[in-house]
């Protein structure tokens, strides 16, 4: 992983609300994560575009740039193993999930978090995403 120190990982989170950042950044931190916030797309891939990020979570609703824009922004330039993207939204019908998944992104969810089931669908896309990079770093020793 990409992040510095004890930290799990490093989590980038896109949210135009400044009270859901802080309330999802705060428990994350406390799961041992280093945290940035982002409070639009454009910033979220400013961020994205000049240092390296774990895993994204991302807010679907929000003002100039919407979160479906922003995750085809981060497909085009990183695959779903090299940053996972988990959308986090009140936006819950089925009709909505479907289009985020098909958009490329890795998980989604539903507000209010629950915040166990979240950390679990976190920890599984960081394990698959370290999986993915082994087996490509193997993949390169045996082809030289």
């Amino acid at each position: 992983m990409t992040s510095a120190g004890d930290s799990k990982g490093c989590i980038l989170v896109v949210d135009d609300l400044a009270t859901n950042r802080n309330l999802v950044s705060r428990r994350f931190k406390q799961a041992g994560f280093e945290v940035i916030e982002a409070e639009s797309g454009p910033v979220a891939l400013d961020l994205i575009g000049s240092r390296a990020f774990d895993l994204v979570l991302l807010d679907i609703i929000m003002p100039e740039m919407d979160g479906i824009e922003v995750l085809d922004r981060i497909r085009a330039m990183h695959s779903e193993g090299s940053l996972p993207v988990i959308m986090l939204t009140a936006k819950g019908d089925s009709a909505d999930i479907v289009q985020a998944l098909k958009h490329g992104a890795n998980d989604y969810f539903v507000k209010p978090v629950n915040f166990p089931v979240a950390l679990a669908r976190v920890d599984t896309q960081l394990a698959r995403k370290r999986a993915e990079a082994s087996l490509h770093e193997r993949l390169q020793r045996l082809s030289r």
